[in-house]
């Protein structure tokens, strides 16, 4: 079980090592880290809330038979 979860914990890591590469947040301070991580989170929460309370009732209806 341990082994597992020293698995889950590397893949995890690397992955948020990449993400900071990738979005080059390894260079600013950790206030502006935390900031781009909150925004970056809140639009994510953002858009899934639009697609769930707009664009699923919506794309449902072109599939109801009436």
């Amino acid at each position: 079980m341990v082994n597992i979860l020293e698995k889950i914990s590397t893949f995890l890591h690397y992955w948020y090592f990449r993400y900071m590469l990738v979005t080059e947040l390894y260079m600013v301070e950790k206030w502006e880290r935390h900031f781009v991580n909150i925004f970056l989170i809140s639009i994510f929460c953002l858009l899934f809330y639009f697609n769930y309370r707009v664009l699923l009732p919506v794309t449902s209806s072109f599939f109801i038979e009436n």
